[in-house]
């Protein structure tokens, strides 16, 4: 347990546990029963599982990641790749489209697992697949991501749609864990407006905000994070507001994000492999110009 009054930081704000700041609530206590698995991500919009994978596949993961970031001149000189400190450049790699490293086996026996796919079998009681696109993330020195909906990046077809977050590495406070608005899959305002953009159709800026201050004092949210360990998991939907905080540390912060969905169910086409063995993915409009997210936000009074 994180003790209340733990100091968090996030970007310019240090928060306290207790004051604007909570420990996600583990649910592995939980997993022999479906039905109070969909209860509460039905009521808290998230489920977090400790040890919901298998802790040497994700070393292995883990070790294939570091390798292949050590090939690119990633790691500090001298240092060895197992020990995951980045480079003076502190480079972040996002291996979104690399497939040779974000789809080697090592990293598929986690994400597409025996294991991992029974489990989206029976929450959503009939078989599941997931994304041809990963987005295995290797963030060193000061790289996160910012606050949005998922759905606004990959919301087309199904609504029957869960983002699972995989930690490949130890995550501390300071090292860049993941951060989610608690209640922002109930804020009607937001999912009527925000949530209900597609980036790519509507041309507009998908992030909603780089101010965890803001999602606290003005929104009135409380964040919600923990100290990852490899084999936890973070279960959302397309409307959990959330974002990772900055990684304060000299080693690398790995994940990686998979998105799955009922089989039978309509997808998301710009994710799935094409004729030509890619997939579309976002900002595929070159040239165009997107409508600020400020802009937006005034128009609909957020």
């Amino acid at each position: 347990m994180i003790a209340d009054g733990t100091p968090f930081r996030f970007g310019a704000r240090v928060f306290e546990f207790g004051d604007g700041v909570a420990e996600l609530k583990d649910s592995s206590p939980l997993l022999g029963d479906t039905e109070a698995l969909r209860r509460r991500l039905a009521a808290d919009g998230y489920l977090f599982v400790r040890g919901f994978h298998d802790v040497e596949a994700v070393r292995e993961a883990r070790a294939w990641t570091l390798g292949a970031i050590a090939e690119r001149g990633g790691i500090e000189p001298g240092s060895a790749a197992e020990e995951g400190i980045a480079s003076a450049a502190q480079r972040n790699f996002p291996f979104f489209r690399v497939t040779s490293v974000a789809h080697a086996p090592p990293v598929l026996n986690v994400v597409d697992s025996e294991a991992t796919f029974s489990f989206f079998r029976r929450l959503f009681g009939k078989p599941a697949i997931t994304f041809d696109k990963r987005w295995l993330r290797c963030m060193a020195r000061g790289g996160q991501n910012h606050f949005h909906y998922d759905n606004v990046y990959v919301g087309r077809g199904t609504p029957n749609r869960l983002t699972l977050w995989s930690p490949l590495t130890d995550i501390a406070l300071d090292e860049g864990p993941l951060v989610i608005c608690l209640g922002s899959h109930r804020h009607v305002r937001l999912r009527q407006t925000y949530g209900m953009t597609d980036m790519d159709r509507d041309l507009t800026e998908a992030v909603f905000s780089t101010d965890p201050k803001e999602l606290v004092d003005d929104f009135g949210f409380t964040l919600g994070t923990a100290h990852f360990r490899p084999g936890d998991a973070l279960l959302f939907g397309m409307f959990m507001m959330h974002s990772s905080a900055p990684n304060l540390s000299g080693r690398y912060r790995i994940s990686i994000d998979t998105r799955y969905q009922p089989a039978d169910e309509a997808k998301d086409e710009r994710f799935f492999f094409g004729d030509n063995g890619r997939w579309l993915g976002n900002f595929y409009n070159e040239g165009a110009r997107y409508t600020p997210m400020a802009e937006l936000r005034q128009r609909w009074g957020l």
